[in-house]
């Protein structure tokens, strides 16, 4: 019994069935009725942005200013490359022999480089006494970001706990187009003209049943999500009658 109260504790909240808006009835309130419609609304234009994006040339189907210059003129500067090239190795001049240190500019350069090994021992010891006066304000920096990181990571374990207590099975149409917004079905809302009239026998039917029941199995995970093949792109030519292929 206690096994069966624990298990219904942790079971996820699930809605079968979405009602429907106030303001999808035949006969709504007319600013819920508005409201509806631009949840209808931002669904088609997201969908409209998203086939806007895909359907756009890369670069904005032209060859910006900067790459052509630097195609034009790739050619000239390669040549004017090789003439320099060949100009230096004209213009070298034979080499000379080296000439030999006496014994006094020998001891000048054994002096220079003991003070060069001086100064670098010096600027180490150097280093090092300010980086032991910094400690003090490094371990306050660590202990400053370990604090942001447990703040950070006791929002994000509400956060998930508040998607666990959210229900699942509501909000499907909009959820569908944040995911995917081009093959996400539009929310059914009758327009302001269709509802004149206000028979219910003249309103034409918005939606599918069908669809919202495939939606809401598969938003609770009950029913596979269809899976949309993309196009194959071949780059190149394609060839036929290859080695090993099926028409051999």
């Amino acid at each position: 019994l206690r096994s069966r109260e624990v298990d219904k504790a942790r079971a996820p909240n699930f809605v079968k069935v979405e009602p429907a808006q106030a303001g999808q009835s035949y006969r709504p309130d007319e600013e819920q009725h508005q409201d509806v419609i631009g949840e209808a609304l931002s669904i088609e234009l997201r969908r409209k942005e998203a086939l806007d994006y895909k359907n756009a040339p890369i670069g904005g189907g032209g060859m910006r200013e900067e790459t052509l210059a630097l195609l034009v003129h790739s050619s000239d500067e390669e040549s004017s490359d090789e003439e320099e090239s060949d100009d230096d190795e004209s213009a070298k001049a034979p080499l000379k022999r080296k000439e030999k240190f006496t014994r006094a500019q020998r001891n000048k350069q054994k002096r220079v480089k003991a003070e060069q090994v001086a100064l670098e021992e010096r600027r180490r010891k150097k280093k090092l006494m300010h980086a032991l006066t910094e400690a003090k304000t490094v371990a306050k920096r660590v202990r400053k970001e370990e604090a942001t990181q447990t703040a950070r990571r006791e929002e994000i374990n509400v956060l998930k706990d508040e998607k666990k207590a959210r229900p699942v099975g509501i909000n499907i149409f909009e959820k569908l187009s944040e995911k995917d917004p081009i093959n996400a079905p539009s929310l059914p809302v009758a327009l302001t003209e269709e509802l004149k009239d206000g028979g219910l026998r003249r309103i034409r039917p918005k939606g599918s049943l069908l669809t919202d029941r495939m939606e809401s199995l598969i938003s609770r995970k009950m029913a596979n999500g269809k899976v949309v093949r993309k196009k194959q792109s071949v780059h190149g030519k394609r060839r036929k009658n290859m080695k090993g292929g099926k028409d051999r």
